[in-house]
């Protein structure tokens, strides 16, 4: 007899590629899994990051699936648990975010571990307790199944530990705090029972989870392949069980949770509970020192206008319409405080006398030009506006500056200072395998000597 279906049931922790050289579907892929089972929310769950965050979220908009953008996040071992000697590897949480404030928890627990200067230290320790609790607004905590530490201390019959770290979870997360339950065997089904027990004590409902970190039952050799190539070790070194990691249909996680109706039940009302998070895609701008009196729009036409004279001996009448024209068209698109951040970098640099430069079709703009962004003259140059900014064009346009590599931390201390650290990012470059390297890897998996490479 088949176990009834929650109505919205869903996964809750779901790896993309985008959990580096652990998983490997597409985000797109994914949502394409869910949608042809019928699921109506999906999660994004993976490990320390949240690079694929906007293509899952515009995947699943494309096929009327409710996105649920979370983390699979590292956590150290709890104060008080200082002698567990059960792994060496940190544990896990999974967090969800229930909306746009969860969405900001997500991204600054993930810049902590992997914007550190330590970064490999503080991916193999895990984010302290005391980090986690910062930065909980907005967010619904899963305990981690397996490789979270609950299920490592119960295995490890270590049961007063597990006690101090439920009462941990819940005093941080308090009715956002779950414990996750992963049935992979048959024998699993003692340990589900110890963990909701224990959730029962301390007021922490049972959610089923299946961790999915393949779509396909031959895709798990690629797992284990890629986590060789993580471990730079060969692939008869890796340990551990890659069979049950793979995606399950509702009925398939309902047929293993037949004993678990309300765990079953928990999973699509926390995916109830899980809004769209992340931001509708319009520029955000800092607050900008502008002078009194003036809109962002109009300090940068005064700005454009006295470099204009300053630059040009006589200004005829067509070198002022193209400026008015470029000054319509980036106020029209709201790009005004853009260029006016941007030429105030580029002054304080010149100030300090940090070289700088510019590169790109920003030198098309006289306004950069007036504004001393720029040293081309796109008039001499007979240049065109609107290959930098095209009335078409809905997204904000790119000025690349380039610093000297030895004094731009200056430049970004400026920026911080003047901006708030709040306002500043840096942009993530994300390594991936190419043919040549991976092909390597993949040789050096399998023991091939170099000249068999």
């Amino acid at each position: 007899m088949q176990s009834q279906i929650p109505p919205t049931f869903t996964h809750l922790e779901v790896h993309s590629h985008y959990t580096l050289l652990g998983a490997t579907p597409s985000p797109a892929a994914l949502v394409a899994r869910a949608k042809a089972g019928g699921m109506s929310h999906l999660a994004l769950t993976d490990t320390n990051a949240l690079y694929g965050a906007v293509a899952f979220d515009k995947a699943c908009q494309a096929s009327d699936i409710q996105p649920i953008l979370g983390l699979t996040l590292s956590a150290a071992l709890p104060a008080g648990n200082g002698n567990f000697t059960g792994s060496a590897l940190p544990g896990q949480l999974v967090l969800l975010a229930t909306g746009p404030a969860g969405y900001r928890s997500l991204c600054r627990l993930s810049s902590l571990l992997q914007g550190a200067s330590d970064r490999q230290v503080r991916l193999a320790q895990g984010l302290s307790w005391d980090q986690v609790k910062e930065y909980k607004q907005g967010l619904i905590c899963l305990s981690g199944g397996h490789k979270g530490w609950i299920q490592r201390f119960i295995r490890a019959g270590d049961f007063s530990a597990a006690q101090r770290y439920a009462a941990k979870l819940g005093g941080i997360f308090a009715e956002n705090a779950y414990l996750s339950l992963e049935i992979h065997r048959p024998q699993d089904a003692s340990l589900v029972k110890e963990v909701i027990d224990l959730g029962r004590r301390f007021g922490l409902p049972a959610v089923a989870v299946q961790p999915i970190y393949y779509l396909e039952p031959e895709e798990e050799a690629n797992c284990r392949l890629l986590h060789a190539i993580d471990q730079n070790c060969r692939l008869e070194e890796i340990s551990g069980d890659f069979g049950d990691r793979g995606w399950l249909s509702s009925q398939e996680v309902a047929d293993r949770f037949t004993d678990f109706p309300e765990a079953l039940d928990q999973a699509w009302q926390i995916a109830a509970r899980c809004q769209p998070a992340l931001p509708g895609g319009q520029p955000i701008w800092p607050v900008l020192k502008l002078p009194p009196g003036q809109t962002a729009d109009q300090a940068l036409a005064t700005a454009a206008s006295e470099g204009l004279e300053r630059l040009f001996d006589q200004v005829p009448g067509d070198i002022h319409l193209r400026l008015q024209t470029e000054l319509a068209s980036i106020s029209r698109s709201g790009f005004a405080p853009l260029f006016l951040i941007v030429a105030d970098i580029v002054r304080y640099a010149r100030q300090i006398e940090v070289p700088v430069s510019t590169r790109g079709s920003v030198a098309n703009s006289l306004v950069a030009y007036c504004t001393g962004i720029t040293t081309v003259d796109p008039i001499a140059n007979d240049l065109l506006f609107e290959r930098f900014l095209n009335p078409a064009r809905a997204n904000p346009p790119d000025i690349d500056l380039d610093f000297c590599s030895r004094r731009r931390d200056e430049v970004l201390a400026y920026v911080r200072r003047t901006y708030g650290p709040d306002q500043v990012a840096l942009v993530a470059t994300v390594s991936t395998l190419r043919p040549k390297s991976a092909l390597r890897e993949t040789a050096k998996a399998y023991g091939l000597h170099e000249k068999e490479m």
